[in-house]
Formats: structure tokens, sequence, C-alpha cells
């Protein structure tokens, strides 16, 4: 643990500052957890109008305390904060948690006290948890601290839990009571002031009585250093995020392909996708998530097992699989043959194996062995409705009782009363258990994702960087804007990808040459500010064969911009190129996390469809490896129809370049190669479009 830290999470010694005598109040209740908590430090209650406050002493202020404090909790008036800090600082306090509301989430009165604290606690190089947060728990065996003030405190447990939101942070220490879910460290982070998320990550990652990692985010300070934490520590131990504020505020106005794709919390995803985090897109989903991690071990594939005393919820399941990419596993003939042995004839021992509503205990135990027994079962799925004959306790024991190998991980079902989840918490050996089956197979799925993440070999550092040339140099002292063409496409050679060959022209007299140079067929294309999507309003013209089909092109398109009302700054011939696949890379800006690149299936449709993925820049081979994998449309990258696959490593090294292209250039807030073309197979690809916008 970062030494910084230490006085925080594992104080020998703390003082509440701000106690009451009044068990019902927040420090009352504060003071209530850490005694049922059984902490093994020296506690302080300061107050000045107390002598004593149930077993502990009571001090009139810190300066009064005989013995050094290791940790402050501040639960004193808004107004009393700073003379407070300035206490803790002066007698020698290593850590504080300020959980005094009303500071920079109240206004800019607030959010100056704010500052003033921190420039205090920084300079005296002590650590700060908060303001306006809910506490702290850490319920290592020699530690057992609790100084929250959560009406249901944390079960101990493997999974570390940081929350920028203390009352979500409560919600959610009473609601994993429910589920069995315990915890080895919570954090309320409050306004994060001082202590942020990366810092506890650095702790956790070392901290061996935590499995999994929880977080409830409402933002991402430091994303960069978030990114490169989460990347190396997700590989070890998962990271549940469930991302507050996805919402159409944080959207913005963007004229590119790419910025408009990039709308809301999509750096966001791909940063957390990048991270290797597993992103939960409800709070049900964060809690099934973790328990599923925190319980069951990773699979070594994807091939599940059903077992189950009803067939509807297991057709359920049996579809809920195929939308998650798991697959129903095949038995062998001496499986189902064992199976036979025991269950009804009636009974199907296929998979799912289908006991009837009369299986017993046993029956669960039997069938849950013999399915994880067999070479071709990577993970079950128990299935319970309510049975007829005993009860759902019984089967329950059965299932807790049957002999499971460590490397095949299993999720239990029980689609019955509510009642018996509390109950069944204390059956020891009993798996994650889970309301229905959609829900589990989810998991499943997070489990064997995260287990195909950790098993691949870490990748390196993104190795290409971009050169700054002289066209970003010379954008910057012209303005904000769009580069005119033969810029754009100059930055993209200049960053190693492939162009197709142009001629920027004027007038009609320049046509004749541009033609000559470039060779027939030629494309013609206007373009300007105003000129966004050629296509839409007569902007482009292909397949000219000859100089007198490129004039006439020329003269008709001049006149069709002139009937819009659109301005052309000038028009470019260009070699056609035919044959590829059309595929559209692009760069984004987004204001806290900084340059993205996409990449997606191309041409006019891309809005329509959709069909992107986006990173942080740089990226490296394996990552876009990635983006190209989750593509719906990524098939048409691959051989079909007697046609050569296109040339995936081209376009790879291409989103690469890119990639490296918008991290060297932090200027570039919107850039389309659309399309760029995908040859076939060893025949590389090549830029025919590029819009690229600057920053001022």
């Amino acid at each position: 643990m970062p030494g910084s830290l230490e006085a925080i999470l594992r104080p020998r010694s703390l003082a509440v500052v701000g106690a009451s005598s009044r068990a019902e109040s927040l420090s009352g209740r504060l003071l209530g957890n850490l005694l049922a908590a059984g902490y093994a430090g020296a506690v302080y209650p300061v107050n000045p109008r107390a002598e004593t406050i149930g077993p502990f002493k009571c001090y009139p202020n810190l300066r009064a305390i005989p013995t050094a404090v290791d940790l402050a909790v501040v639960m004193v008036p808004k107004d009393a904060v700073l003379a407070t800090i300035d206490e803790c600082l002066e007698v020698g306090v290593k850590g504080v948690v300020v959980i005094t509301a009303g500071f920079r989430e109240a206004g800019e009165a607030g959010a100056e006290v704010e500052r003033r604290v921190l420039e205090r606690v920084r300079r005296a190089g002590v650590r700060m948890i908060g303001p306006n947060c809910m506490g702290l728990i850490n319920t290592d065996s020699d530690v057992r601290m609790d100084v929250s003030f959560t009406p249901a405190p944390a079960l101990p447990g493997t999974v570390a839990f940081a929350s920028h939101s203390g009352a979500l942070g409560v919600a959610v220490l009473e609601a994993a009571r429910e589920v069995g879910l315990g915890f080895s460290q919570f954090v309320s982070l409050g306004n994060s002031a001082d202590v942020d998320v990366n810092e506890l990550l650095e702790v956790w990652e070392h901290h061996d009585g935590t499995r999994v990692i929880m977080l409830y985010l409402e933002s991402l300070p430091g994303p960069r250093r978030f990114l490169e934490l989460a990347s190396r520590i997700s590989r070890s131990k998962p990271i549940v995020v469930f991302k507050g504020g996805r919402t159409a505020a944080g959207q913005r106005a963007a004229s590119s392909h790419t910025g408009a794709l990039a709308s809301g919390d999509t750096a966001v995803d791909a940063l957390l996708t990048q991270a290797g985090a597993v992103r939960a897109r409800t709070l049900e989903e964060m809690f099934n998530l973790a328990l599923g991690f925190s319980s069951a071990p990773l699979p070594k594939g994807r091939r599940v097992a059903v077992v189950t005393n009803a067939g509807g919820p297991a057709i359920a399941a049996t579809d809920a699989l195929a939308d998650h990419g798991l697959t129903l596993a095949s038995f062998s003939p001496a499986t189902e043959q064992a199976l036979r042995s025991f269950l009804p004839a009636e009974a199907a021992v296929g998979n799912p194996v289908d006991m009837l509503p009369s299986a017993t205990p046993d029956n669960f135990r039997q069938a849950i062995e013999l399915a994880l027994a067999d070479r071709g079962v990577d993970a079950a799925l128990t299935i319970t409705v309510t049975p007829i004959m005993v009860t759902p306790l019984q089967i329950a024991g059965g299932i807790a009782s049957a002999r499971l190998p460590g490397d095949k991980p299993v999720l239990s079902v029980f689609m019955t009363n509510s009642r018996f989840f509390p109950e069944a918490h204390g059956i020891s050996g009993l798996p994650a258990l889970y309301r229905y089956p959609e829900a589990a197979v989810e998991v499943l799925a997070g489990l064997a994702a995260h287990a195909e993440r950790a098993s691949r070999p870490a990748a390196a550092a993104p190795a290409l960087a971009a050169t700054r040339g002289a066209v970003i140099e010379g954008a910057a002292t012209r303005g904000p804007g769009y580069l005119p063409p033969r810029d754009a496409f100059a930055l993209l050679e200049g960053a190693g990808i492939s162009v197709a060959p142009w001629r920027a022209v004027q007038g009609r007299g320049e046509l004749a040459n541009a033609g000559r140079a470039l060779s027939y067929p030629v494309v013609l294309k206007a373009f300007g500010e105003g000129l966004i999507h050629k296509s839409e309003v007569g902007a482009v013209a292909v397949g000219l064969a000859d100089e007198s089909a490129l004039v006439a092109a020329f003269e008709a398109m001049r006149r069709r911009l002139a009937e819009a009302s659109v301005e052309a700054e000038g028009f470019l011939v260009q070699s056609q190129v035919s044959g590829g696949r059309e595929v559209i890379m692009g760069i984004t800006r987004d204001p806290a996390v900084g340059s993205l690149v996409m990449v997606g299936m191309g041409g006019v449709a891309v809005e329509v469809w959709k069909d992107v993925s986006f990173r942080v820049a740089p990226i490296t081979g394996e990552d876009a490896e990635a983006m190209l994998a989750e593509l719906k449309g990524a098939r048409l990258l691959g051989a079909f129809r007697g046609r050569p696959a296109g040339d995936r490593a081209a376009m790879i090294q291409a989103l690469v370049r890119l990639s490296a292209l918008a991290a060297s250039h932090p200027e570039i807030v919107e850039c389309d190669v659309n399309p760029l073309l995908v040859m076939d197979d060893g025949k590389g690809c090549v830029a025919v479009d590029v819009r690229v916008r600057v920053a001022g």
C-alpha cells in the first residue's frame, strides 16, 4: 500500500471530531458502527461539551488527546472545517476524512473553502478523503474499521468498492447484504479533492484481501492514468464499473461523421473497454458481476451446461447464452448414460438437463458433478423453479454439497419466493445466487470475457509516434477550421497512410494537365467549408474516362452548386481506385479523455448503421484488432462469394498510424477518412477522401 494512504486505510488510532452523544445522529451512528466492527485501534471522540460518549472518554479538542492520532474523521459544521483542519495539522494527524458537506458541490463559496482545505493538507503532506463523503470501511481482520454512517454495515468479503456518491454507497452496502456480497474495503470518495479513484486502484492492486474492484463513478479524474492502471490491474483483478451521467447533456454538435458518432459517453465507454474494465449498465448488473467475480473461478472456455427442474427457464437460458456468445456444451455419451442411470425416463439428459419438477436435492448434486466432470463443459448454470416435493432451501443444500472443480464456475438461479435468498446465504458452499437466468448468463459471459483477456499476453505500449510536421504548424498560424485538401492529404501521407493520387484545380483550364498527370479514369470532387457531405449536393463525379468527360462533369458540377447556393473553394481531380471495401477511420477529441480514434464500415450510410468502434489514442495493433472484432460488418472484410479477403493487416496498420497522428497532434479536433478502401489481401489500403478540422 502506498505509505501516504496507510494512515487512512489502516490507522492505529483515530479521532472523531464533532462526535455527538446522540445515537441517532450521523456521528452517533458512525461511532456505533465503529464499535460493532470491533476496531482494533484506539478511538478518541472530540466534543468540548461531553466527558464520555458511549464507552469512550471524550476530549475537548485534538490537542488534549495524550497520544498521536493517525486519522481524524471530521464531522463538524462546514464553517468549522478549516479551523479543524489547521488543528489536525498542528498535532501531526497523518490522514483526514472530511464527512462534512457544503463544499464544491454547493457552489463557488464552498469551492473556495475546499480549495483552501486542499492547499493546507497538501502543503503538510497529509492525505484527505472527501469532503462530502460518508466515510470508509476496512474489514481486514487486523483492522476491522467502519467509520461510516451506513445503517447496514458491510459484510466481510473480497470486493473493494469506491463510490463518488455517498447516498448511493449507503444503498449499495444495504443491497449487498441482501445478495450476500462482501467487501474487503469501501471508500466513499465524495468530492475527491485529494485522494481519487486512481490512488485507490494502486492500493487495491496489491491488497491481498481484494479479489474484485467495484467502482461507482460520476467522472474519470486523470483518465490517462486510469487507463494505464486499469489496463494492468484488470488482467489479475476484475474491475467492474458503473459510470453515472450517461445523458444527452454531454453531447456536442459535430459536423464530421466521427464527431457525430462520438456523442454521449462514447469516450468513457472506449476508455473502459480499452482498460479491460467490465462496464455495468445498471446497478443490478454491477452487483451481479461483482458477486460472480468474487465467488466463482474463471472458465477456460465458453461451453456451458444447464441443469434444471423446469424446461421453460432452460429455454430462456439457452437464448441468453447465444445472445452473449456462449454455447450449450455437448455431453459425451458416457455423461448422458450416467445421468440416465438415476433420472426418470421422462427426463432430458442432453443439455439442458431437465430433471422435471420432481427433482430431488441429490439429483441436482449428482447432475452438477457429472456435467462438470465432462471435458466438454467449461461452466455450469443451475436453474430451480419452486419444487413440488421439497423446499428450495433443500435444493440449495444439494447444490452446495456437490464436489465442484476449482476451474469451472457454477452459478445458481432460484426462481422462487424472495424470502429464500436471505436464508440461503447461510448455506456454506452454495454458488452465487441469481433470480433470473438472463442475469446469471450475463455474469457467465463476463467471466468468460475476462478469462480470455487475462490469458492473452500483455500488449506492448504503442510503438508508433507521428512526427509533428509543417502542416499542423502552418494550420496553427491560420487559426481554427478545416485544412485545405492538399494539407489534409499531406497529413495522412506524413503519417504513413496511402492516399489516392490527386491534383487540386481552380478552373477549367487546369483540368487537362491534371487528367494527363493522373491517367484516366478519374474522379472529380468539389471542396470547401460548406461541402461536408459531397454526394448530397452532387459534388462528386466518378468514372470520368477522358478529358471531355472531365470537362463536362466540371461544368455540370459548377451549375449544380450554384443552383444549391453552395460555394466551392476549389476542385480535386483524383485517380479512381476501384475494387476495395469501404471503411471509415476517424479522429475526434473528447474534452475529458482526449483524442479518440474510430473505425467502422464506411460509405454514405455510416451514420445510419453506426457500426463503429472507438478507442483512446494511441492504440496498439491488438487494440485495432479488437476494434474490428466489434464491428457487425467485419465479415465484409473477409473472403466471401469467391472474393479474397481484404488486406486486414494493412487496415490495422493504417488505423494504428492514424491513432499515432491523433495522439501527437491534439490540435486535430475532427478527422474523417471516408472512405478508406481496403483492397484484396496483400494489396494494401488507400484513402480516397479526408477532412480534417483543427482548433485555433
